[in-house]
């Protein structure tokens, strides 16, 4: 069986959407259609786009998840020697239904629905109203990275027979930390509303409030987004700027050594598929406080302690000082979240993938 891989959406550098495309596709075989410096190239390897296409227009609709309608698909396959009939399936981990094969059975990845609700952008607004459901009604089956997600598309008029929960899987790489080498705390967010990095900031300081002498930090690391100017105008009405710090990005070997040098990882998304920084901290064992959100429940209801966003910060404050105070629970969240993350491989995602692109 041929699989013809969709990733012309893909780019280079990091998002979200990208990492789950760089944890996925190399268990995923066959070719790859991805948007080289002219156009659409059609490639054999695992390799993913590492150049912007020459190409300002291309560019554009590539930002704009348009990139299918300014390329020549047809001709790709032809110059990499692909026969339309040798395609038995297309895989996009994008919400991306190739139109220009209409014939060939698709799958497509729906990782939420969170920009119909707490949009970033307006483009991303227009997209998820006008054009994902248009994806979602041609393609053959849809994969949700969570029931929640697959609760948002039955919400929608996605029909139940066409949805498969697959969740994302992560590989652990080293033994787990055994004891917190630190009192900070490290949350991985963009500034967009969803994540809500603006609530952390409030509860971090009632914590300085209620402990003057906490000598632990917030660190916060994520790119710019709307929410950015209400933060930096929060931050400029109290100084405390000393224990809270903002980054932009890390390399990989800088977050690695915030996972594992911190206290805990918090997480107060309003809104959430999945939440790949949560699972990424459990792989190496440190516990996590997170928002009580049908998400973060239904995934990490017995390994992560939850606060409610719209009660008073007490609970979340509880929740750092019983980390910081009771090694049982620290150490207990610290196994409890090591195994699920042992649990949920990328060998398990991807023989589930691989067995929904032969089932259709």
């Amino acid at each position: 069986m041929t699989i013809l891989s969709n990733l012309l959406l893909a780019s280079p550098g990091y998002s979200g959407f990208n990492s789950y495309v760089k944890r996925v596709m190399p268990g995923i075989p066959g070719c790859r259609l991805v948007l080289g410096r002219s156009g659409a190239e059609c490639r054999q390897d695992n390799c993913l786009p590492e150049i912007s296409p020459d190409s300002k227009w291309l560019a554009l609709l590539q930002r704009l998840s348009l990139t299918q309608y300014g390329v020549d698909i047809h001709q790709a396959l032809r110059e990499a020697s692909v026969s339309l009939d040798s395609i038995q399936a297309i895989y996009s981990p994008f919400s991306d239904f190739l139109f220009a094969l209409p014939q060939v059975p698709q799958v497509i990845t729906c990782h939420d629905l969170t920009p119909l609700f707490y949009s970033s952008s307006r483009k991303a607004a227009l997209k998820y109203r006008y054009l994902i459901p248009r994806h979602l009604k041609r393609a053959t089956l849809i994969i949700a990275i969570s029931h929640f997600v697959a609760d948002q598309l039955t919400n929608i008029g996605v029909p139940s027979s066409k949805i498969e929960v697959v969740y994302n899987g992560i590989d652990v790489m080293r033994s787990r930390i055994n004891r917190p080498r630190s009192l900070d705390l490290v949350m991985v967010a963009r500034h967009d509303y969803n994540k809500n990095v603006l609530s952390v900031l409030r509860r971090f300081k009632y914590l300085l409030e209620k402990t003057p002498d906490w000598p632990g930090r917030l660190i916060i690391i994520g790119k710019k987004g709307r929410q950015t100017p209400e933060i930096l105008k929060y931050l400029a009405s109290f100084n405390i700027t000393d224990q809270i710090i903002l980054k932009s990005s890390v390399t990989q070997s800088e977050l690695l050594s915030f996972y594992r040098d911190s206290l805990a990882l918090v997480s107060a998304s309003l809104m959430e598929g999945f939440d790949y920084p949560i699972m990424e901290a459990k792989a190496e064992g440190l516990p996590t406080i997170i928002s009580n959100i049908p998400a973060h429940q239904e995934i990490h209801a017995s390994s992560s302690l939850f606060f409610e966003l719209n009660h008073s910060h007490d609970e979340f404050i509880d929740a750092v000082q019983k980390l910081a105070t009771l090694n049982s629970i620290w150490n207990d969240l610290s196994i409890a979240g090591y195994d699920l993350a042992n649990a949920l491989t990328l060998n398990r995602q991807n023989y589930k993938i691989a067995s929904l692109l032969k089932k259709v």
